[in-house]
């Protein structure tokens, strides 16, 4: 099993778990915010399977249909990721807030279990666990919905530690700080709807064939020039097909060189931009003659 598919089934079984482990702490201890952190994991179950589709998609090879591949399967999953995360960050936004302003107005709150603290506590060592072992996947494969999986992970643990927050101080300090319970909830959301809009962002970036930053572009032009015989180099256009590079870029050669010099230095700067980006990485040069 490849280890983006691995990785993925292992969260899908700790989502699972920890899901089922908040609802029920959630629902006899008592706890908004831990109910609205078992949503939060529920959601997590939910991107797992949707990661494990888009891997399916992008593993596919190339075809007649689709010359640069299936990457942006992949892409529209992360793009999935984080509009789950942020419809779950404005419905527990929306609970909480109604949550406070019925306990501003005289409505009495319950008291939350110690064992609605305790999950919390598991939850947060095991999700981060989960964020490090997906992160670590991801870095090394460059997928783009593995990182978008791996920082819900991370969210969830933040989450947890805003509901032991919360809980722990509504169930050990006693019946003046129950209102942190859904403030707790307040704060998880918040950070969802953080989360989300940076995920959402970057996705829809690399869908409209975004440029890559800057300092990427100016590195390529630079590995340009320092390639002796090559000129001038422009016209540079890049963007992402999932998680391979494409490059398109115009350099000038001498007018004199013979065709297999030409070609040579062109499948130089190939070579040196595969090497920097990946064995993947789409390279097509233009070559412009010029008299020197």
């Amino acid at each position: 099993m490849i280890p983006e598919r691995k990785v993925t089934h292992l969260s899908i079984w700790v989502n699972v778990v920890l899901t089922g482990l908040k609802l029920a702490a959630g629902i006899f201890g008592r706890s908004q915010a831990m109910l609205a952190d078992a949503i939060h994991s529920l959601s997590d179950f939910a991107t797992d399977v949707a990661v494990l589709i888009g891997l399916r998609f992008t593993a596919k090879p190339v075809d007649k249909d689709h010359a640069y591949g299936h990457g942006k399967y992949e892409t529209i999953v992360a793009a999935i990721i984080g509009m789950a995360l942020a419809y779950v960050g404005i419905r527990i936004a929306g609970s909480a807030i109604h949550r406070v302003f019925d306990a501003l107005h005289g409505e009495k709150l319950t008291m939350p279990s110690v064992w609605a603290f305790w999950a919390a506590v598991l939850s947060i060592a095991t999700k981060e666990w989960l964020f490090r072992a997906t992160m670590k996947v991801a870095r090394a494969t460059g997928s783009a919905s593995l990182v978008a999986n791996a920082w819900h992970h991370r969210s969830d643990a933040f989450s947890s530690i805003a509901t032991a927050a919360g809980v722990g101080a509504a169930a050990f300090l006693g019946h003046d700080w129950l209102i942190l319970d859904p403030i707790a909830a307040l704060f998880v959301s918040i950070f969802l709807l953080k989360i989300a809009w940076r995920i959402i962002r970057e996705q829809v970036g690399d869908l409209t064939d975004q440029s890559l930053a800057p300092e990427v572009c100016e590195e390529i032009l630079a590995m340009a020039r320092g390639i002796p015989g090559i000129a001038e180099p422009h016209n540079l256009r890049t963007r992402m097909v999932g998680r391979i590079p494409v490059i398109d870029l115009h350099i000038r050669l001498r007018a004199e060189l013979p065709l297999r010099e030409a070609h040579d230095l062109a499948t130089a700067l190939e070579s040196a931009l595969r090497q920097r980006f990946g064995k993947e990485t789409i390279a097509n040069l233009h070559l412009e003659p010029y008299s020197g």
